[in-house]
């Protein structure tokens, strides 16, 4: 009786299984994204790390993004639906860690659209004197006028906006790239 009431639960579970609605698919597509077709021309012959210098552009993967003197680990990537995700990463930039989110949308031309929540270069990311021995800094000075000390209940300035709706990068897929 017993094995009976077990075989009788393993064909409920597996017929309950096949008709709930599967999920979309959680990982992203597969190969080597870069920022232009000509990025990808330089990882043909030279992985990101022997490119050193010349190493001014983005290369995304299904593990993360890697950049100049960065490292994005996708911690968890979930789907939205075939051809869209949400992944975060922990990344490591110029000595800092910090966690990151990203959005990732495939176009119909086989290019990934990216857009990530922390952007590094923004003043207030982290504190930009601490990359130059002098305290300088290339981040532009704010003004004294209205707005200066933080307040910021009149909502986000035109610049915040500006940023954000040109904060996402477009990836194309490298045909070949060094292992």
């Amino acid at each position: 009786m017993r094995s009976a009431l077990l075989l009788a639960t393993g064909l409920w579970l597996a017929g309950a299984g096949s008709v709930l609605p599967q999920a979309p698919d959680s990982t992203l597509p597969e190969g080597t994204f870069a920022s232009t077709k000509e990025d990808c021309a330089l990882l043909a012959t030279k992985t990101p790390s022997e490119l050193g210098e010349e190493f001014d552009f983005e290369v995304l993967t299904k593990k993360g993004l890697v950049g100049y003197q960065q490292v994005c680990d996708f911690v968890n990537v979930f789907a939205h639906d075939g051809k869209s995700w949400v992944a975060t990463a922990f990344c490591e930039e110029a000595g800092y860690t910090y966690p990151d989110l990203f959005s990732i949308k495939q176009k119909d031309d086989g290019r990934l659209n990216v857009t990530r929540i922390t952007d590094l270069t923004q003043q207030g990311g982290y504190d930009a004197s601490a990359q130059s021995d002098t305290g300088e800094t290339d981040a532009p000075e704010e003004s004294g006028g209205a707005g200066a000390t933080g307040d910021h209940s009149s909502g986000p300035s035109t610049l915040d906006q500006q940023a954000a709706s040109e904060s996402y990068s477009a990836f194309v897929k490298c045909d070949t790239v060094k292992p």
